[in-house]
């Protein structure tokens, strides 16, 4: 029985991992009104980049705030369509260290909505917390998501820097 289940995993996560390369993201390079009209409705105070990304900061508590981009490029799963919710928590010049490493990859296997994600920009490592919601999310899982991903990044970012950079 145990084999069963080890072979229906494998091929699930083979059909997912086929379905994920086949998704392909929107090339608007403009902010996304769709964001911009859910947060209206809801009095929240943001402010759009360069990419038309959302920026929206969290305040933690009375001494730290988390800024969160909600982004308004979005990729099609399918007839799905996601946008990512990301806080970045930790950047270090170089690779992270192996432990941290193990240690984020262990925790995503414990988390129930969002995952632990790293990018490379030249030199730098930069570890942010993601999560993925429908590109036409009402307010509420749109609040949700921002809430998870800036309290999760900065809970590492204040165990591994003692800063408020982000």
């Amino acid at each position: 029985m145990r084999w069963l289940l080890v072979g229906v995993l494998g091929v699930v996560a083979g059909l997912n991992a086929a379905a994920q390369s086949s998704i392909a993201p929107s090339r608007t390079p403009h902010a996304d009104p769709r964001v911009a009209q859910v947060l209206d409705a809801g009095s929240i105070r943001y402010s759009i980049d360069d990419d038309g990304d959302y920026r929206i900061i969290n305040r933690i508590d009375s001494t730290r705030t988390q800024l969160c981009l909600v982004l308004s490029r979005t990729s099609t799963y399918g007839k799905i369509e996601v946008r990512d919710v990301i806080s970045v928590a930790y950047k270090i010049a170089g690779d992270l260290p192996v432990r941290l490493m193990q240690r984020l990859l262990e925790q995503n296997s414990r988390t129930k909505i969002g995952a632990w994600a790293i990018q490379h920009e030249g030199d730098w490592t930069i570890v942010l917390f993601r999560t993925q919601i429908a590109a036409d999310a009402e307010l509420l899982p749109l609040l949700h998501a921002v809430l998870v991903v800036t309290m999760t990044a900065d809970e590492l970012e204040m165990e591994l820097t003692g800063t408020d950079e982000y």
